[in-house]
């Protein structure tokens, strides 16, 4: 029995591993919170396996890494991001080469740092966001959407935005929710 199982289950993967598209990128985003005027900016860079399902429709998990950054008067605030994206898309040849993609899903992503600085005359002192003492939460489900555009099955040219369900802020005083655009490009093979 236990072999029957491991030979369907090799099948299935190669049967969806023969249609699957692999896509590396990198790209541009923001994020922003609205209990606050500290817009982020930074860069991500990340993978996904785009998985055909049904009739053009396809499912692409990933898994980004991005770090955001913030510097106005008197504060610099540092962030890092491991995200799982997982984005159901669907192509529509548009002409010889060109498809269009749009897309939407959950994203669920994990704070592996946050910092901020905060400068007074020549003193400045840094603190973790993430400490033993703040409210401020590493877990967020973002749900999203957007627009690719794929040149000749190779190049994947894209831009999105997502929202926030979580509240980051543990406290009762203030509701933190973030959302952001982003756009990047990829390489597909």
């Amino acid at each position: 029995m236990k072999k029957i199982i491991i030979t369907l289950a090799l099948a299935a993967v190669a049967a969806f591993s023969a249609n699957a598209q692999i896509g590396i990128g990198l790209g541009y985003g923001t994020k922003n919170f609205n209990d606050n005027d500290n817009n982020l900016g930074g860069l991500f860079v990340g993978a996904s396996y785009n998985i055909p399902l049904v009739s053009g429709i396809a499912v692409a998990p990933g898994i980004d890494f991005a770090m955001y950054s913030y510097s106005g008067d008197n504060i610099k605030v540092k962030e890092n991001y491991l995200a799982v994206p997982v984005l159901f898309n669907y192509a529509i040849e548009v002409a010889d080469g060109f498809k269009l993609v749009p897309f939407a899903g959950p994203t669920f992503s994990y704070g592996l740092s946050s910092e901020t600085t905060l400068s007074v005359g020549s003193v400045s002192t840094t603190g973790n966001n993430y400490g033993d003492n703040s409210n401020y939460t590493q877990f967020d489900i973002l749900v999203g959407g957007g627009v690719a555009l794929d040149v000749m099955d190779m190049i994947r040219v894209h831009v999105g935005y997502n929202a926030g369900l979580l509240d980051r802020n543990s406290s009762d005083n203030a509701t933190t929710k973030a959302s952001g655009v982003n756009f990047g490009v990829a390489y597909l093979f």
